[in-house]
């Protein structure tokens, strides 16, 4: 970010680089492999996929409460960076394939709170090799709290 309130776009031309990722997916609906569910992640070689048009690994933590208590679901793939661009050269129109780099900062952020009653996703990014294998790092579960509360209680009374 420029001071003056204009953000830099940094952008480069997809070439050999790339990163090598998880990939798992949250439910089977819409998706061809059914065996790429981040319910059965494991962290093995079937789980790892190689992004040539990212510089990030990403996560996507899913936060849901209806009638039962919290469930969370995880996503896991390479960051979405890859922009085509149509550019006009040697008296024709092209497409180019460039990757965003500022599109995503590593580390973690809550998504925009949309009312869900569970809270808004969180998103984490990380710019090495299989680096997005990681727990969520949002809210501890409210059973967690309740058992701490009631041993720090139960401590004190003794």
């Amino acid at each position: 970010m420029i001071s003056d309130g204009i953000e830099l776009t940094l952008i480069m031309q997809i070439t050999a680089g790339g990163i090598a990722c998880f990939k798992c997916y949250a439910s089977q609906s819409g998706h061809e492999k059914t065996d790429l569910l981040c319910s059965h992640f494991d962290g093995s070689p079937r789980f790892q996929v190689y992004c040539p048009s990212s510089t990030l690994c990403g996560k996507r933590t899913i936060y849901s409460k209806f009638k039962t208590p919290m469930i969370t679901t995880v996503e896991r793939d390479c960051a979405p960076q890859k922009r085509t661009v149509l550019t006009y050269s040697d008296n024709k129109w092209q497409n180019r394939e460039e990757i965003v780099t500022s599109a995503y900062k590593e580390g973690c952020f809550i998504g925009e709170d949309r009312g869900a009653p569970a809270g808004p996703s969180e998103y984490c990014f990380c710019g090495h090799h299989l680096c997005n294998s990681s727990e969520p790092t949002k809210t501890i579960n409210m059973s967690y709290i309740f058992i701490l509360i009631t041993v720090l209680l139960f401590a004190t009374l003794l």
